[in-house]
């Protein structure tokens, strides 16, 4: 549904079935994919808005990742979806800063990676822009709490 950008069918699944079946596993991909993130895969933009706005289920879909650690905002920057990053990070409540800096799990072919380190690999240069000011600013929130902001495998 989420992949396919079937808003519609999404509204129908939650309202027969209630909005935390889109938490539960065995309504993922294989790889442990939530709606929200096949959402941003596709650049589905309505339905990352639906899953945000409607769902009642929206921040705990933006703080779901897959089975390698790769949060939504990962998948849309590797792709190129700048009109998804932009989305993702219109607002704190669907990007917090730490969902900027989080790294996966090193469980694919990008160990230990950002989202500014996907994109920067794929080459999407105005989205490496946007994420790069981003980072910079999530990694100065860490430091402002105490906490390292993670690395960039410098």
């Amino acid at each position: 549904m989420a992949k396919d950008g079937d808003v519609k069918a999404l509204r129908e699944l939650v309202a027969r079935e209630g909005a935390q079946t889109l938490l539960k596993r065995e309504e993922m991909d294989v790889v442990g994919s939530s709606a929200l993130y096949c959402a941003a895969a596709y650049g589905h933009l309505s339905v990352l808005e639906y899953l945000w706005e409607e769902s009642g289920v929206g921040p705990q879909l933006a703080q779901m990742v897959d089975d390698y650690g790769w949060t939504p905002l990962m998948l849309a920057a590797g792709d190129g979806r700048l009109r998804v990053v932009e989305c993702v990070l219109a607002d704190e409540r669907r990007c917090p800063p730490e969902m900027v800096r989080a790294v996966s799990n090193g469980r694919d072919y990008y160990p230990q990676s950002t989202a500014l380190h996907y994109v920067a690999a794929n080459g999407h240069e105005a989205v490496v822009r946007l994420l790069a000011t981003r980072f910079t600013d999530a990694h100065s929130h860490g430091l402002q709490e105490g906490q390292d902001g993670g690395s960039m495998g410098t």
